[in-house]
């Protein structure tokens, strides 16, 4: 499996990533992060990019978290409310779909509370 320390979500030596710590969770896995302000649209919200960014990476972590690769072959984003800068966020995901080499997952991004922010679904494809 190919080094991912560089990645921009997930990875723990990009300097300017999010570098999410993905834990497994009940059915799925789960991280925490704060994004400052380098990650802003408008002022005081985290950009769509940023957020769909860690939707992707956390449905693909699913499968990296067990030593394989994912690749994103269809991602489908819900906004549902401004992500806060300067807040601490929750990423969460879980497979909703396992066909083998191609599995279908979904994700959200919530305030600690459990206030929904964004949700995703995407098609990803076990490389290797």
């Amino acid at each position: 499996m190919r080094d991912a320390g560089g990645c921009f979500a997930c990875g723990q030596h990009n300097p300017i990533g999010l570098r999410l710590r993905f834990a497994a969770e009940a059915q799925g896995i789960r991280a925490e992060f704060t994004p400052g302000p380098e990650y802003q649209g408008y002022e005081g919200v985290v950009h769509g990019g940023i957020v769909a960014a860690a939707l992707d990476d956390a449905m693909a972590n699913l499968v990296h978290l067990q030593g394989r690769e994912a690749l994103t072959a269809r991602l489908e984003v819900r906004y549902r409310r401004e992500a806060p800068i300067g807040q601490r966020l929750v990423v969460t995901a879980t497979v909703v779909r396992d066909r083998g080499r191609v599995f279908s997952a979904e994700a959200h991004l919530t305030l600690p509370d459990g206030t929904r922010l964004a949700d995703a679904r995407g098609t990803f494809v076990r490389a290797g």
